[in-house]
């Protein structure tokens, strides 16, 4: 075979190399993997490696975004929406109610509008680009954000589910959009309003149809095999996917489709996990290839207009959400926090970008330096997030007066004054940190006979603790704000029952540091985090696998030497009725 015909292999080969090398360097410097899918495209890309001309043995070293190339990483953002339907949880716009819905709706429409006014202030743009760029900088990416929030263990916390409903109703909005996008110049045709209506229904009536009366019964029967499984898996996406090309829909509104379809299933977690292979060869060759179109043309952009495009992304589009977040009655730290996680452009935007290339490409170096910014604004999402803390202490040291200010109208905290309930005089208390699985047990042997305050993340805990008459609050460990409301300094134990974090280190030193006796007990899952909280001045560590493996060790100790299980019944009758309990408790209905 021709050397030629080995174009789409030798790319591929090289995108996974670059992408495997760059990865390990990130890795090393603590850097996310995404930074280096990008970066490792820049190198391989026409920017760096393919500008060299460097060949061996016949092979061009470098890659180009061929159409080969550009369907693949097409499919790697049609799975990355798929793995993002399912995990898609439509209930949330119930527990956040109004918010989610008009919030998003509000901030779409200002920030179209406000790209759009750039149009006629500066005629940078025509009325089709601003429209276009209008919507790609208005989305903000479900998939990074989500991943974040579900690594740092924050997607029950009132910031995280603000986020993913803002989140979902832009995808919502974005999926509504594209087809219309794709019809621009007779979108207020009638006629093309109505088709594409009716196509819409037509394959939302599809995927409930599916969703009620066949996925269910393909997917039990498919559970016996893990191939069969696997592939019914892959022919739900692509059957999605095939409908949508037909539909003339871009591919990845089928995939998203089909992922909200299967999310109901009881097997949508082995789904996910079936599929996770696939997505993630294909997600890389979509980031490794965002690199690559990173093209010099980028330089004949107007400086002006792309200072603009930036300016709309990281300082206005977090200022809306502020805004919307801080007027719904959040406060000011929940409130910039959302503002900073979804500073960013989201993987529709890539599609829409991608559909309207002809219209962006009308103004030179538009296009490349849209695909650039989508880039580099999920990649900076990470360290924007973690910057959060900072921030928000430098705002309130240097603008003191109007932080106070804001802090004191109850208008602009009164959804988180409902989470909240504490005791009017609290010394010689305790102040427990988490209230779940650990935490809560500590709750239940100590309420009666002890004043307790205890803090939690998760609105739906601090809500159920306040309806049981227990002294909480809505809030997380770092927050000094929250140390000075429970009096941890007053109290007589700190429980630090959540999960370890460097937080936790920090409010141990911090009591430490009053030179109070102040007793610490605290949680953690590694040997050497319990270390470090020991190290910090913590009294008595505590980890809880550990606890338990001396239990299972016993126990199975207990039935070698009886030979008999059911000598361990009192045990296990015991332990399924405290599971029945708790089971009870996490049906209970969410918060608005």
């Amino acid at each position: 075979m021709a050397l030629e015909g080995f174009a789409l292999l030798f790319d591929l080969g090289m995108i996974l190399i670059a992408a495997t090398i760059f990865s390990f360097a990130a890795r090393m410097l603590k850097q996310p993997p995404l930074l280096a899918y990008i970066a490792a495209g820049i190198f391989i890309g026409p920017m760096v490696l393919g500008s060299m001309g460097f060949s061996i043995g016949g092979i061009h070293l470098g890659v180009a975004t061929g159409s080969d190339i550009l369907m693949l990483s097409e499919l790697g953002v049609a799975f990355l929406l798929f793995s993002v339907g399912i995990e898609t949880n439509l209930s949330k716009f119930r527990e956040m109610g109004k918010i989610a819905i008009f919030g998003t709706l509000l901030q779409v429409a200002l920030t179209v509008l406000l790209v759009t006014i750039m149009h006629f202030l500066f005629n940078a743009l025509t009325f089709e680009q601003s429209v276009y760029l209008g919507l790609m900088v208005a989305f903000s990416s479900t998939a990074i954000v989500v991943k974040l929030l579900s690594d740092s263990r924050e997607i029950n916390t009132l910031h995280g589910r603000l986020m993913v409903g803002f989140l979902l109703v832009q995808d919502l909005i974005a999926i509504i959009a594209m087809p219309f996008l794709a019809n621009f110049s007779s979108i207020l045709s009638v006629d093309v309003i109505a088709r594409l209506v009716f196509q819409i229904l037509v394959l939302l009536g599809i995927a409930y149809a599916l969703n009620r009366k066949v996925f269910p019964k393909i997917f039990e029967f498919a559970s016996r095999s893990d191939e069969l499984f696997f592939l019914s898996a892959m022919s739900s996406v692509f059957f999605f996917i095939f409908l949508s090309y037909l539909m003339d829909f871009p591919i990845a509104v089928g995939a998203f489709i089909a992922g909200v379809t299967i999310s109901t299933l009881p097997y949508s977690i082995e789904v996910i996990q079936n599929v996770r292979g696939v997505r993630d060869f294909l997600s890389t060759i979509f980031f490794v290839t965002l690199g690559i179109q990173m093209a010099p043309t980028i330089a004949n952009l107007p400086i002006g207009l792309g200072l603009l495009i930036v300016a709309v992304v990281f300082l206005l589009k977090p200022a809306i959400f502020y805004a919307i977040t801080l007027l719904s009655g959040y406060g000011n730290r929940i409130s910039l926090c959302v503002g900073l996680a979804l500073a960013q452009v989201s993987e529709f935007s890539f599609i829409i970008a991608s559909q309207g290339k002809g219209i962006l490409e009308q103004t030179p170096g538009l296009y490349p330096f849209m695909i650039t910014l989508i880039a580099l604004s999920m990649a900076m999402t990470p360290y924007f997030y973690s910057f959060t803390p900072s921030l928000y202490d430098f705002i309130v040291t240097r603008f003191r007066k109007p932080v106070e200010a804001i802090r004191k109208n109850h208008f602009f905290y009164r959804r988180i004054n409902r989470l909240a309930m504490l005791p009017q005089k609290a010394a010689r208390h305790i102040v427990i940190f988490g209230g779940g699985t650990v935490g809560g047990s500590i709750v239940d042997a100590l309420s009666r006979d002890n004043q307790l305050v205890v803090v939690d993340s998760d609105p739906e805990v601090v809500s159920g603790l306040i309806r049981r008459g227990i002294s909480a609050i809505y809030g997380s460990v770092e927050n000094s704000e929250v140390w000075r409301k429970t009096g941890v300094e007053k109290a007589r134990l700190v429980v630090l029952a959540m999960p370890f974090s460097k937080q936790c280190i920090s409010l141990v030193r911090h009591l430490k540091k009053q030179g109070k006796k102040i007793t610490v007990f605290a949680r953690a899952h590694y040997f050497r985090d319990a270390l470090s909280l020991y190290e910090a001045g913590a009294d008595i560590v505590v980890m809880p696998q550990v606890v338990g493996s001396n239990l299972f060790v016993k126990k199975i100790d207990e039935f070698i030497h009886t030979g008999r299980a059911e000598e361990m019944g009192g045990y296990r009758d015991l332990f399924l009725k405290y599971l029945k309990e708790k089971s009870k408790e996490e049906r209970k209905s969410p918060i608005d």
